[in-house]
Order: C-alpha cells, then sequence, then structure tokens
C-alpha cells in the first residue's frame, strides 16, 4: 500500500476498537451516528429489511444482512430484535505500500507465457482505489463504485492503479506487462483518495464482483480485526468458487501493538494471505508474517502502471508493500486457472502451494508461508522439458490442436483413437467443421469429432470401413497414420522404400512419402511397425513436422 505513515488504521477504528474490542455495546455515545453491519435470521423477508430505522447504505442479499447509519438508541433497540442475527460495527479499511526497484523474473511468468498462457478467459475483480480508466498499459472491462456518496470507478489515490498494472499491464512495448495481460479486469472503487474505506462498501464490491462471475478477487487492503459480515462474505466466494487473494499486511500497530498474525482478511482460512519478499528472497522488514501467512511475492521497489493523485497525469511509479505482492499471487492464480480449467479453487491453492519456492526452514513458515509464488511451467504435468515430444506438444497446444485431460496431463504414451486423430487434424488444417451428420452409424451427431469427420471425409482424408462403420473410438496404426497424414498434406512421392517392413501394402507410398519429407521415422531396427497403434506423442510429433513441412 501506498506510504500513509500513521493514517493507515484511522483513529475512528482505533477508537471504537479501544471501547469495545469490535464488538456493539451499549458503551456507544447517544449523540453520535455510527455505521454498521446488520445481519438478519434466516428467512426475514427483505420488506422487514428495508424498514428498520436508521439510514441505510448497502443491502447484502447473499449475507441477508445490510449495512446503516444508526445513533445509540437504535443500535440497541435492533439488537433486541428477534429476527436480527448479529450487529457489527462497520471497520475501516486501509490499503497496504512503501517505494524501491525490480521486476517479475522472480515468479517466472514468461515459462507459462510460452505456452500461451496470459490469463485469457479469466475474469479478475481489483477491489482497492479504483483504476485509471484512461492509462494506455492497461485494459480494463468495466467497474463499480460502492463508496457512499460516489460516483465513478476512477483512481483518485493511485494505488489500484499500481496493483492493476502488476496484474494485467499490456504487452504492448510500454512501461511493462503484468502477469496475467489477457485476463479480463474489473475495477471495484471501495476505497476513497486516501486510500481508506469502509468493510461495508468492500463487501458491496465483493458482492458486485459474484455478479460479474469473476473467478479471482485481489484485495490488496487490511484491517485490524475480523468481523462477521466480511468472513461470511469471503467463505460465500469459496463456495461460488471465487478465489481470495489479500496483502498480509504492512507492520503496522493495531491499538498500540502489533499482531502475532497477517492482517485481516488475509488471515481468513478462505482466503490466500500473501506477504512481500525483497530482491534477496528476504521477508520484507514491513511485511507482517505469522501461521496464517499462505505464500510471499514480491513487494519491494515493484514496478507498475500508475496515475497522480494531484495531476491526474497517467504514468508508471515504484512502490513497495505487500499490496504490491498480492496482485502478483492473483495474476499466477489465473494463469493456473487458465491452465488448468477443470480445478476446484482447493485444487489450485495446491498446485500454487506445491508449485511455491520454499525460502526459509524447510516447509511452511510464518515468514514466508509456503514459499515464494511461481508461475505454472506448462498445463500438463507428465510433459516436461527435455524429451522428443515437448516442443512438438507445446507449440500444438498453443495454436488450438492439442488439449489435455481434466487431471492436467496429456498422457504421451497413452494410444490415441481415430476421432482424436481427425480432430487435431482438422485443428491443424483449421477445417470448417460440416455437417454432424458423418454418414457413419457409429459416431454420433453430438460427438465432438462429428463435424471434423464430415470435413476430413469430404476433402478426401479418411474414409472409413468395408462394413460402412468409421470405428471412431478404434486406436489408429502408424501406417492408417501415415495414410491420413499424406492425404491431408500431399507429401511428394518417394521414389524408394525406407523401411524393411513396409512393402506392398496400401500404406506403403504414404509412409515412404512422409519418410521422405522428414515427418515420420522408424526403429533402430529399420522397421517402421505400421501395425503398431500410435501413441499421443508420436501424433503430436508427426503433425507438428507436417505442419514444418507445409510451411516451407
Amino acid at each position: 500500500m501506498k506510504d500513509m505513515g500513521s493514517k493507515l488504521l484511522l483513529a475512528g477504528l482505533l477508537t471504537l476498537i479501544a471501547a469495545f474490542g469490535g464488538a456493539v455495546t451499549e458503551n456507544v455515545s447517544a449523540e453520535s451516528s455510527y455505521r454498521v453491519v446488520v445481519g438478519f435470521e434466516e428467512g426475514t423477508s427483505g420488506r422487514y429489511r428495508t424498514a428498520v430505522e436508521g439510514e441505510h447504505l448497502h443491502t447484502y442479499d447473499s449475507l441477508n444482512a445490510v449495512s446503516m447509519k444508526m445513533n445509540r438508541k437504535q443500535i440497541i433497540e435492533m439488537q433486541k430484535k428477534p429476527e436480527v442475527a448479529w450487529v457489527e460495527f462497520d471497520q475501516r479499511v486501509s490499503v497496504a505500500a512503501e517505494r524501491e526497484t525490480w521486476g517479475y523474473k522472480a515468479t517466472e511468468p514468461s515459462k507459462a507465457r510460452s505456452w500461451g498462457l496470459t490469463g485469457e478467459g479469466v475474469n479478475i475483480a481489483v477491489i482497492d482505489t479504483g483504476v485509471a480508466k484512461d492509462h494506455p498499459d492497461l485494459n480494463v472491462r468495466g467497474g463499480v463504485n460502492t463508496i457512499e456518496g460516489s460516483t465513478g470507478w476512477a483512481d483518485d489515490n493511485g494505488h489500484g492503479t499500481h496493483v492493476a498494472g502488476v496484474l494485467n499491464a499490456q504487452p504492448n512495448n510500454r512501461g511493462t506487462v503484468g502477469i496475467a495481460p489477457d485476463a479480463d479486469l474489473y475495477a471495484v472503487k471501495a476505497l476513497n483518495k486516501d486510500g481508506d474505506g469502509w468493510e461495508s462498501e468492500i463487501i458491496a464490491g465483493i458482492e458486485w464482483a459474484f455478479k460479474k462471475d469473476v473467478d479471482i478477487i485481489n484485495l490488496s487492503l487490511t484491517t485490524c480485526s475480523s468481523s462477521i459480515p466480511m468472513k461470511k462474505t469471503l467463505e460465500k466466494a469459496e463456495e461460488k468458487g471465487v478465489l481470495v487473494v489479500a496483502a498480509s499486511g504492512n507492520k503496522t500497530p493495531c491499538n498500540g501493538r502489533y499482531l502475532p498474525d497477517v492482517m485481516y482478511p488475509a488471515r481468513y482460512d478462505s482466503v490466500v494471505g500473501t506477504g512481500a519478499v525483497n530482491d534477496e528472497f528476504q521477508r520484507a522488514a514491513f511485511s507482517y508474517g505469522g501461521n496464517s501467512l499462505d505464500v510471499v511475492a514480491p513487494g519491494t521497489g515493484v514496478y507498475s502502471t500508475y496515475v497522480d493523485a494531484k495531476t491526474g497525469v497517467n504514468g508508471y511509479e515504484y512502490l513497495n508493500g505487500t499490496s504490491m505482492a498480492a496482485p502478483f499471487v492473483s495474476g499466477v492464480f489465473a494463469l493456473n486457472r487458465e491452465a488448468y480449467p477443470h480445478y476446484t479453487i482447493q485444487q489450485l491453492r495446491k498446485e500454487v502451494r506445491d508449485r511455491a519456492k520454499d525460502l526459509g526452514p524447510k516447509g511452511k513458515d510464518k515468514d514466508f508461508g509456503h514459499g515464494l509464488v511461481q508461475a505454472p511451467v506448462n498445463p500438463f504435468k507428465d510433459v516436461s522439458s527435455g524429451r522428443w515430444y515437448y516442443e512438438p506438444v507445446r507449440k500444438l497446444y498453443v495454436d488450438g490442436t492439442v488439449t489435455g485431460f481434466r487431471n492436467a496431463t496429456f498422457r504421451p504414451d497413452g494410444k490415441i483413437s481415430r476421432q482424436d486423430v481427425v480432430t487435431m487434424l482438422g485443428r491443424t488444417l483449421n477445417l470448417e467443421e460440416k455437417d454432424s451428420n458423418t454418414g457413419f452409424p457409429d459416431v454420433q451427431e453430438n460427438s465432438y469429432s462429428a463435424g471434423y469427420i464430415s470435413a476430413a471425409v469430404e476433402k478426401g482424408f479418411i474414409n472409413g470401413f468395408p462394413d460402412g462403420t468409421f470405428a471412431p473410438r478404434k486406436n489408429i496404426t502408424r501406417g492408417d497414420m501415415a495414410v491420413m497424414l499424406d492425404r491431408a498434406f500431399q507429401f511428394p512421392e518417394a521414389g524408394r522404400s525406407y523401411f524393411s517392413d513396409v512393402n506392398g501394402r496400401y500404406y506403403t507410398e504414404p509412409i515412404n512419402a512422409a519418410a521422405k519429407a522428414g515427418v515420420l521415422s522408424g526403429y533402430r531396427d529399420g522397421t517402421y511397425q505400421p501395425s503398431e497403434p500410435v501413441s499421443r506423442a508420436e501424433l503430436a510429433k508427426a503433425l507438428y513436422e507436417s505442419k514444418e513441412y507445409s510451411s516451407r
């Protein structure tokens, strides 16, 4: 968060906590008006909620609660009503930052980017001071302002714009680039020009994000104590499958003392609590740690997009803080969400945890949690660099030709069916999917491969068996693969035989032509083994080499 000195936690919050320990009591002065959040018992009608005495601020449907301004008498009367489950003071929350330099290399997003992982298709809400609408390095899909009496989600502080850039700055040869530049970013302005705000307005922003079907919420803000409405809201986010990342907090005393654990909301079990490290991979001096810390990320001298609050001029700035660390983690989660779309948020949290670079004592510790967050290397757990099929699989994944399985594997040694071969061939050649009625009785019209099979038959790349079937689930042989590739890419005639076991059969010329083109190879004993089934890795390499050949 931006350097705010003693204003990190406002005096109003300190006074309330000192007097009441965070709970509503009869010690509230009669003359004052206070912001409270009121939770109602299940089944309480919306009509009753809106009829209660006091100034209404926000309604939270998912909590069955409202936030209001009330005086002492109204608060005490509200607590007595049987329809009311709880009443809590609205808390002040603050952004978390300071100032210096380094980059994005520590989290290694370049490895993920080489596989085309950029956060595409992932929705992220940044709940903060807003985001500069016209910054040339940012592309925000939309936003909202949840601050009472305020309109517009433009950033009048600079903090939210900086956070947004760490996540989402565009690869446009200017300024910097974010961890997940192709994610869809939403700005929620819930903190004012001083970087302060109320929890009730944060909660309203979270509920707005729910309606936008966001995948990830970034909270680079902190407060000293827990609250029922915030805790319940973030638990609701977890139930909805929304990942929430929050800053662990910059070391600021709360009510005159330092906390033994990270600040809120990072301390909640439903939230990924994020601390900061410096460029020597030491815990940043300002970063709160503790048992609830999950991971750490770069938090000193972070260079990102910025808007000058006084002049409104867009630019770039170096800032320090756990606020700067949190969007690195949100960005890494976005890359993982894209790579592993079928994972639950629990699986995604485990993935990020397991990949984190251990920095302190072995295992989880109070200074670094599970370690320095790292971007995913690739979307497949069983495809490692150095293998003969690595580059073909990578390039075919990037262009959308190959996909994996729900458990994040590619299964390179697994056999591949005829319908999968045709599907991959169709994607490689950008075939227009034809009528799903293929004419084959064993190919269902709603099958994922039906359109490609129709298109490939029309092009003459494939045909069925003498009995009129296609046998879509039958494993394809090395000989049949050569026939399909030769018809699709039209290799020139070989004029000779390359393998001792390929002679006089329907696949002889296609195999020899593909071998001459450098697309297919045999075994060390001089055979090709045309009747053997093809593995997924072998097909990927053959398709890759075919594309390379056709582009020469």
